[in-house]
């Protein structure tokens, strides 16, 4: 098959919490993905529920791996943890031209997918890390909030995320990015520190009574990358007092989540109960923005979107049309590939001005 014949995409963990939510959309839109998985039971299963085509492979095997990316045009890589998969579907995507994307919030690992830059344009390829919730939300909502404020030195970002359930792909990110340490934006240059060394409250009156603490996000490198304001730092909901325990046993609290998370990826690949599909809806999810200038000057904003997962499900979707409909080339974020508005396209996401 040449490149030009090619038309299709390729799911890999297609049978993941965020992985089936974004099937299920995918053939809500029209769309006939290709399925992929290094495990073949819940990938059968899928295939048999759905009729879609299926590729049974792990990622260390670098022959099936390129041979399955040869027949597509853009892979969506939705298994995580990212420090271990990014990587290697990356460099296949290199070595046979095929664009990648990810729903990827671990910080190091987008780092790495943005610096492959100089090498996906050689190929003629686009990787686009981040098409899922946090850092297409968080970074939409950041431009849009540059653009009221275009001398801006510092911006802070606050994600209240609501879910149904938390994914095993998830706790195993979560783990590895408090492992990984606190992460901030400093004069242009990513830097260390420590968990939740920084804690504030969201510029915004319904939002006043909850705290957010520093964590090493994806979204603090993408709003960099697409805004050019040099001082970022993002948070999620803590309390006062929990911020200042990471800030003492955040490598002890790492190490507790990457067993438990180990753990539950050998147990039962059982679903969790469902909540009614009325109480999901009515699940809401917000992100804020905040940024200054050196004269004092400050712009804010509040996006509104669903439940987390598929929020992340409906953005993967649609970037993965934009991709195919007219292909971006380069390592690039979602808002630099598919501008500010690209969060709007999602049902049910709204930017309001504070």
């Amino acid at each position: 098959m040449t490149l030009s014949a090619r038309s299709s995409w390729m799911l890999y963990g297609a049978y993941g919490t965020t992985g089936r939510l974004i099937v299920d959309e995918a053939l809500r839109r029209g769309h006939r993905p290709v399925l992929a998985g290094r495990n073949g039971v819940p990938l059968s299963a899928l295939a048999q529920a759905t009729g879609l085509d299926t590729l049974n492979f792990s990622l260390d095997d670098s022959a099936a791996l390129r041979a399955a990316l040869s027949r597509v045009s853009c892979v969506l890589l939705a298994a995580g943890p990212y420090e271990l998969t990014g990587q290697p579907m990356r460099a296949a995507c290199l070595a046979t031209g095929c664009s990648y994307m990810d729903i990827s919030g671990e910080i190091d690992d987008f780092t790495a997918a943005l610096a492959c830059d100089a090498p996906a344009r050689a190929a003629g390829i686009g990787i686009i890390p981040g098409v899922g919730y946090g850092v297409v939300f968080a970074e939409c909502l950041a431009a849009h909030v540059a653009q009221r404020l275009p001398n801006a030195t510092w911006l802070r970002l606050s994600l209240a995320t609501q879910t149904h359930g938390t994914s095993r792909g998830a706790r195993r990110s979560v783990a590895n990015t408090i492992n990984a340490g606190g992460r901030e934006i400093h004069e242009g240059t990513m830097r260390k520190r420590a968990l939740a060394f920084s804690t504030w409250r969201a510029p915004a009156s319904d939002a006043r009574a909850m705290s957010f603490a520093a964590a090493p996000l994806a979204e603090i490198q993408a709003a960099h990358r697409s805004t050019g304001i040099p001082n970022v730092v993002a948070g999620i909901p803590v309390p006062r007092a929990g911020a200042a325990v990471l800030r003492v046993a955040g490598p002890l609290l790492g190490k507790l989540l990457s067993w438990q998370a180990a753990r539950a990826s050998r147990s039962s690949n059982a679903p969790e109960a469902s909540q009614p599909a009325e109480a999901i809806a009515r699940l809401r999810s917000r992100v804020w923005a905040e940024a200054g200038n050196a004269n004092g000057e400050r712009a804010a904003g509040m996006l509104e979107t669903g439940e987390g997962y598929r929020a992340a499900a409906a953005a993967a979707v649609r970037a993965l049309e934009l991709q195919l409909r007219a292909p971006c080339v380069g390592a690039l974020t979602p808002v630099q590939a598919f501008s500010s508005n690209f969060a709007l396209l999602v049902p049910g996401t709204r930017i309001q001005e504070l």
